[in-house]
């Protein structure tokens, strides 16, 4: 727990609430923005009214829960001031004016914090990123860790990687991405990040792996090339956590079924197993329960140009009774879902009964026509041989991919007419990115190597909406530095 006398409100990790089994509590909305000390904007899902105990003394505190916070909670000064706290930084003490018990702060806070500055002036093609060198403006010294977030003067469309680097002869790499569709030059001189100082104490409680000889060591299991003692080092309180799990000596299934991890295939030993599916468990709310309910993305809503084409009209096709059935469960269901709505467009596409190989029936609208006069998207996709040269030293893979995909893509405005199908049970047009349009594949790809932009390559492959998670052992698999 952190103790933040430059904050105003006190906040908690969603983590903390499932830890204490009240994740599935109601949380009060807030409306608020809250920002880091660098800046950044905090994902807060709401507020809840906690005990928190310092010493001897129990309060209930309201706390903004957030997501991925650097620590278990941080009591701003509304906490600190109800609780009658007074610091002494000198000392690095606490001490409670009610009851006089005098708190030991274990870790230091940030001591410093500088601005970074092109070395030398770089040019970025549109969508592309490069590391940088920078230099730091001030006296960081040498070897100093710090963390890297970008400056809030730069313009939105230019990204810079958050991460931990080491300073080297006063100058720190910086990973800068041009996520526009414009070049973009960066001038030497311009201040792109903020470095913080991280103390050396902060990590001192990080255990260390210990060194085994080969003859008490334990032979290392499947893909995974890492032993025990090197999985617990990942994390103690991960190997807490999970101290059940490993005793039964067989991967329980989690209670959150959101996030469950197929182990099929996997040759991870039973701790290697429970470590990961905990750490799927940390970030659940990133998964759905199920594909028919996607999210929606905020960073693309997709369009269909067709320049001064008229538009297309075309006939419903005939279906049999049974496709017939097939066809209108189908619209039904999109309905109920809020992927569609009833149409008056001037546009329309008619439905495609597809017999599929097990005698199923496919629910397709051909577009053929639409595609013919839409201006062609030639963003390109990755080369197998690309992705083969990266994954060439792994050993320890994991899959993950979108649930459908394409409807996690709004529509533009503009657009959703142009949608417009027709069929037997009407005329209907959809409110996000359908299949069988032809730039609805090098869009998605454009929009996932959007998102991932700063792991492609280095941490991650993605082919539309199949990602591949890469990594040479297993405690760089669960945890990665991206310094």
């Amino acid at each position: 727990m952190l103790a933040d006398t430059g904050a105003t409100l006190s906040l908690v990790d969603t983590k903390v609430l499932k830890r204490l089994g009240r994740a599935s509590e109601p949380l009060k909305p807030y409306d608020g923005l809250v920002r880091s000390s660098s800046g950044h904007r905090l994902r807060i899902r709401g507020w809840m009214v906690l005990p928190i105990r310092l010493g001897s003394l129990e309060i209930s505190i309201s706390l903004l829960v957030a997501d991925q916070l650097h620590c278990d909670a941080s009591l701003g000064v509304d906490a600190l001031g109800a609780f009658g706290a007074v610091i002494d930084v000198a000392e690095r003490t606490m001490t409670l004016k009610s009851t006089q018990e005098v708190l030991a702060l274990g870790v230091t806070v940030v001591q410093e914090t500088y601005m970074t500055a092109m070395a030398v002036s770089v040019r970025l093609p549109p969508r592309g990123q490069a590391l940088v060198m920078t230099n730091v403006i001030g006296e960081a010294a040498d070897d100093a860790t710090v963390l890297v977030e970008g400056s809030l003067a730069l313009p939105p469309t230019l990204c810079v990687a958050r991460t931990l680097c080491t300073v080297q002869k006063g100058q720190v790499i910086v990973e800068v991405c041009n996520a526009s569709t414009g070049e973009y030059w960066i001038k030497k001189g311009t201040v792109v990040a903020s470095t913080a100082v991280i103390p050396e104490s902060a990590f001192a409680s990080l255990p260390q792996p210990e060194e085994r000889s080969p003859e008490n060591g334990k032979q290392s299991t499947g893909n995974a090339e890492s032993e025990p003692e090197a999985v617990r080092s990942v994390t103690e309180e991960r190997k807490e956590r999970t101290e059940e799990k490993v005793k039964a000596s067989k991967p329980d299934i989690p209670p959150d079924k959101g996030a469950e991890a197929d182990f099929s295939d996997s040759k991870l030993s039973s701790e290697q197993k429970a470590l990961f599916q905990d750490e799927l468990n940390d970030f659940s709310d990133l998964f759905v329960e199920s594909s028919k309910k996607p999210g929606r993305t905020d960073l693309l809503k997709f369009e269909i140009d067709t320049g001064d084409n008229r538009p297309i009209k075309q006939q419903p096709y005939r279906v049999s009774g049974a496709e017939g059935e097939v066809m209108e469960a189908e619209v039904e269901e999109y309905l109920d879902l809020g992927l569609i709505r009833p149409s008056n467009s001037p546009w329309a596409s008619p439905v495609l009964m597809i017999r599929k190989p097990d005698g199923g029936i496919r629910f397709c609208i051909d577009y053929r026509r639409l595609n013919a006069v839409t201006v062609k998207d030639c963003y390109p996709m990755p080369l197998i041989d690309d992705i083969l040269d990266v994954l060439g030293d792994a050993r320890l893979f994991s899959t993950m991919d979108i649930a459908s995909g394409n409807w996690n893509v709004p529509m533009h405005e503009n657009s959703v007419a142009k949608t417009a199908f027709t069929c037997k049970y009407g005329l209907y047009e959809w409110l996000v990115m359908p299949f069988g349009l032809c730039n609805a594949v090098p869009a998605f790809e454009r929009l996932m190597e959007t998102v991932l932009v700063d792991l492609k390559w280095r941490v991650c492959l993605v082919y539309l909406d199949d990602f591949v998670i890469f990594s040479k052992d297993f405690p760089s698999h669960l945890i990665r530095d991206l310094s």
